[in-house]
């Protein structure tokens, strides 16, 4: 074991599944909500950092998974799809309109290959015209896959929402709104079938609520992304929809030892990010409380975490995993070791309890 090198380790402790998420960062690219026609047009800018071609397909659908072929750079697409092929250091833009009135659905750039010699990186824009003169634009972040996120807002009546389903099973969907004092003012189950793209304003999901400000609480058993715009009075702006994080007190009994803390992450995609803190061993107080920061991934409904403290000659990795882990589940059990990175070696293992706090 000591001869192997911590690199050796960690993909050890990390095992090479493929990914069952729909999005990989920096290879897909995707965005919820694609307008054209009727004075709506959008702008998709593209780049590649990297040192060899970036290869993939743009594909644009909407409804249940239908194929969309809107105008692009002025010409007609086929079923929905466009292949993209973009030089090192390139940057292109793909002009997304429609001479038949207006429509609307998503956009998902999805790469050939997995070589780690080629990345896409993306914004789009929304350019919003009356005639001949601009009224309005709007640029939009590319979305990115969660589970739960939150998004506080400041009138309700304003907001809209578009949602997408990229896997290959339903996703159930709870929509939850909350008053700006916390009081819960409806829920919303919004069945995503596969491949689905939804979109609307929140009144129109929940007519009967009747707030200014608050926040929206979005959670789904599988992976979706989406995008959130407000629109008041025809100007519109974009607000970030990004993954909520998870609190929880963890409980731990490695090697005959007792730990106990708190631990709190956010799953982006498949990547795990977040940051843990023990409080308590063998039931004493700590005296001096290290903040780590926590990375890992989520991947066919199994968490594995991990986290380091301060790099010095006796620096441990914790590293858990959690089989059939639900961000839902209020309570969740699972496996924990330790490992001695001086020495490459394993130094305990047993078992930790998660015990969620929101």
């Amino acid at each position: 074991m000591k001869t192997r090198s911590l690199l050796t380790v960690l993909f050890l402790l990390l095992p090479m599944t493929a990914y069952p998420q729909n999005l990989l960062p920096r290879k897909d690219l995707a965005f919820a909500q694609v307008v054209a026609g009727g004075g709506f047009e959008t702008i998709l800018n593209v780049t590649n950092r990297g040192t060899t071609t970036y290869n993939g397909v743009l594909n644009l659908f909407h409804g249940t998974g239908q194929s969309w072929s809107p105008l692009v750079n002025g010409n007609p697409i086929t079923d929905g799809k466009l292949n993209i092929a973009l030089t090192k250091d390139t940057t292109a833009a793909f002009r997304i309109t429609s001479t038949t009135g207006i429509d609307a659905g998503c956009a998902v750039i999805v790469a050939s290959g997995l070589e780690q010699t080629n990345f896409l990186e993306g914004t789009l824009t929304y350019y919003i015209t009356s005639g001949t003169t601009l009224t309005d634009s709007v640029g939009v972040q590319p979305s990115g896959e969660f589970y739960i996120s939150r998004l506080p807002f400041d009138d309700f009546h304003s907001l809209a929402l578009a949602l997408v389903n990229a896997n290959t099973a339903k996703a159930n969907v709870q929509l939850t709104v909350f008053s700006n004092t916390n009081a819960q003012l409806g829920t919303f189950s919004l069945p995503l079938e596969s491949n689905q793209y939804s979109a609307q304003y929140l009144y129109q999901l929940f007519p009967g609520v009747q707030v200014a400000a608050g926040r929206l609480e979005i959670q789904s058993d599988l992976p979706i992304f989406g995008t959130a715009l407000t629109d008041k009075g025809g100007q519109f702006s974009s607000l970030p929809l990004l993954p909520a994080i998870k609190a929880y007190t963890f409980s731990a009994s490695v090697s005959g030892i007792s730990f106990s803390g708190e631990l709190g992450f956010w799953i982006d995609g498949p990547h795990v990010q977040g940051y843990l803190r023990t409080l308590m061993v063998n039931g004493v107080p700590e005296t001096q409380i290290d903040t780590l920061i926590v990375g890992g991934n989520f991947v066919d409904k199994v968490l594995q975490f991990y986290a380091s403290g301060r790099p010095d000659p006796e620096q441990l990795l914790s590293y858990g995993i959690v089989n059939q882990f639900s961000p839902s589940a209020a309570t969740q059990q699972g496996t924990v070791t330790f490992w001695l990175l001086s020495s490459l070696s394993l130094v305990g293992q047993g078992t930790v309890t998660l015990t969620a706090i929101n």
